[in-house]
């Protein structure tokens, strides 16, 4: 696994590359074509990518690795979570009403009495007053509470991912690749101009014309 073309092309870059497009474009697509359409949002990135990586002179295996790890490891993973977050924020995170402002006021009454029944509690029990505000305040900021609570999970997966395929990548540098799959990655680089025709007598410096000598002072010199 030879990275010829730079880091910008590393794994876990590319990744993090077509996960963004993903996820600015995810909430777009209908419930039923999700999970299809997000595969073809990062074929399509990723058909992006591969123009500027072959100018910059990368070779076929590598970018066979890359394609496989984003395509068939990481999206797998990705798409059903995704999938399930764009619901839940069509859901308004399952919470009651959305969390609209007549469900604020239940949710901060819920937990007034609440608060208001741990006051009770027998004398060897007993909890401080501001418990009750506490709990009333938390009712009335639940629906944030869980929003924030749903969206830094989804990040840190989206998070994990990314370092996953760091991971792998850096597991399997140069120092795991055999000679055989170094050289093919190395014949890959090879154009077909630079490959001599089959039969072509190959000349390591240019000849010179025939009935020349050799020149001195810029005049050739006849032998």
């Amino acid at each position: 696994m030879l990275n010829l073309a730079g880091s910008s092309y590393d794994f876990g870059k590319v990744l993090f590359a077509v996960l963004q497009e993903c996820e600015h474009r995810r909430r777009a697509l209908a419930p039923a074509e999700a999970e299809q359409g997000l595969m073809e949002i990062a074929r399509d990135k990723l058909a992006e990518i591969r123009e500027s990586y072959q100018e910059a002179g990368g070779s076929r295996p590598y970018w066979e690795d890359l394609e496989h790890e984003v395509l068939n490891t990481a999206l797998p993973q990705y798409i059903p979570r995704a999938v399930e977050q764009t619901r839940l924020e069509g859901a308004g995170y399952d919470v009651f009403r959305k969390g609209d402002p007549a469900a604020r006021v239940v949710f901060g009454l819920l937990g007034l009495i609440l608060g208001a029944l741990l006051i009770l509690l027998p004398p060897q029990l007993i909890v401080e007053r501001g418990v009750a505000f506490l709990l009333a305040a938390v009712g009335v900021l639940y629906p944030e509470i869980k929003k924030g609570y749903h969206d830094y999970r989804f990040s840190k997966f989206l998070n994990r991912l990314i370092v996953k395929a760091e991971k792998y990548q850096n597991d399997r540098r140069l120092h795991y690749v055999s000679n055989a799959r170094l050289e093919e990655e190395l014949r890959s680089l090879e154009t077909p101009a630079e490959k001599p025709r089959e039969g072509a007598t190959v000349h390591p410096f240019p000849k010179e014309p025939e009935g020349s000598g050799p020149r001195r002072g810029g005049r050739r010199v006849k032998g």
